[in-house]
């Protein structure tokens, strides 16, 4: 007979994962951390500081910034498009997923017509070969190689979009122009090969998948086989074909409204979980490993939360506060000369957290943002 979850055992189930019992604040710990987890959403850039200490309390900005300075962990324009921080073999996984949709895009963004799209990408990893570049130098360079071998009107890059599909390469990674990563924007784009030894392009697409799903389950499960392929960007029957090569790794569970979800056989049940108050990033994994308009997106809030949290218009998030099992707030940062101040707004329905226990969470922000919270207040609207 298969096993039955209730809404409360997918969130413990989760829950555990998400938040493993820290072991140590050192640079393979967070790296340990990132493998367990997978790609985390980063195109905020204290968004990977935050990840840090909402799972690593104490954790210091030098740690995470050693962490990138020394390429344990990269960044680059992978899982749907979009920055994620990864290991470099998570990194090599995710691009060789993401190359196939994004050269699409890139195919019909410049119009090609006699050149192929992974011949435009191959231009922009040999030009980051051996040098950093910066981003505006590297769209220059191979817009001008495009030029010289397309027809006449097509290959054209004159708008932001274009642009950004040619810098947006999965084969590059990216990084600001000095050690302030949690604050500047990424200006200087690498070949990942080049920096790691992992050449996606030698990877297999049903490797790729394969691993990242058994990825996916690891770090959100259990979850549905369409919060699979949401968060991949991909279709379902690649899923499906991964999920079934995967084989006695996957079971089954039936779960609320008569669906189904998988999970790895080995995965906690969710009784390790210890709960507590904790101060989540932007695009925090919580939110982002369900299907965008599915209704596992509500299974640490309501789902009119969720759509509160996620703005539509720009495609951001704000950072948000779990207590025990549920989101309960947004929060945001508000400079205030060398420190900040913290400011907690609750989420409707939910139970809003004291300020006391906020209070004994921002410590973990104090040493991973390297800064001092002046006041903490909470506000509505």
């Amino acid at each position: 007979m298969t096993a039955r979850l209730a809404p409360e055992d997918l969130a413990l189930r989760t829950l555990e994962r998400q938040f493993p019992t820290p072991t140590g604040t050192g640079v393979a710990d967070l790296v340990a951390l990132y493998d367990a987890l997978g790609p985390v959403q980063t195109q905020v850039p204290r968004a990977a500081f935050i990840f840090a200490s909402s799972r690593l309390p104490g954790i210091t900005h030098e740690t995470v910034v050693e962490a990138f300075d020394t390429y344990a962990l990269v960044k680059g324009t992978t899982l749907r498009g979009t920055v994620h921080s990864s290991t470099p073999q998570h990194h090599a996984w995710a691009s060789a997923v993401t190359a196939v949709w994004l050269d699409k895009a890139l195919g019909k963004g410049l119009d090609l017509d006699q050149v192929a799209p992974e011949d435009v990408r191959a231009q922009a990893r040999a030009y980051a070969t051996d040098e950093w570049r910066d981003r505006d130098e590297l769209v220059q360079h191979v817009a001008e190689w495009v030029a010289a071998h397309e027809s006449e009107g097509h290959g054209t890059v004159a708008d932001p979009h274009a642009r950004n599909l040619l810098r947006g390469s999965p084969w590059l990674v990216r990084r600001p122009p000095d050690r302030r990563w949690h604050t500047r924007t990424d200006t200087l784009y690498r070949s990942s090969a080049a920096l790691t030894g992992i050449d996606s392009a030698d990877l297999t697409l049903d490797v790729a998948r394969r691993e990242l799903v058994r990825v996916h389950l690891r770090a959100f499960g259990p979850a549905t086989r369409r919060d699979i392929a949401w968060w991949l960007a991909d279709k379902l029957r690649p899923v499906d074909a991964a999920l079934a090569e995967l084989g006695d790794e996957v079971v089954r569970y039936d779960g609320p409204e008569g669906r189904t979800y998988l999970d790895l056989a080995d995965a906690p049940d969710g009784s390790g979980y210890t709960g507590g108050l904790r101060l989540l990033p932007e695009f925090d994994q919580v939110m982002l490993g369900y299907e965008g308009t599915g209704a596992e997106r509500g299974r640490f809030t309501a789902l009119d939360n969720q759509r509160r949290i996620f703005n539509r218009v720009n495609g951001t998030t704000t950072p948000v506060v779990l207590d025990g099992t549920r989101l309960v707030a947004q929060w945001r940062i508000v400079p205030r000369g060398t420190r900040i101040d913290v400011e907690i707004d609750p989420l409707p329905g939910e139970r809003a957290p004291s300020e006391d226990a906020v209070a004994e969470a921002l410590p973990a922000v104090e040493a991973v943002l390297a800064t001092k919270v002046a006041d903490v207040r909470t506000v509505t609207g």
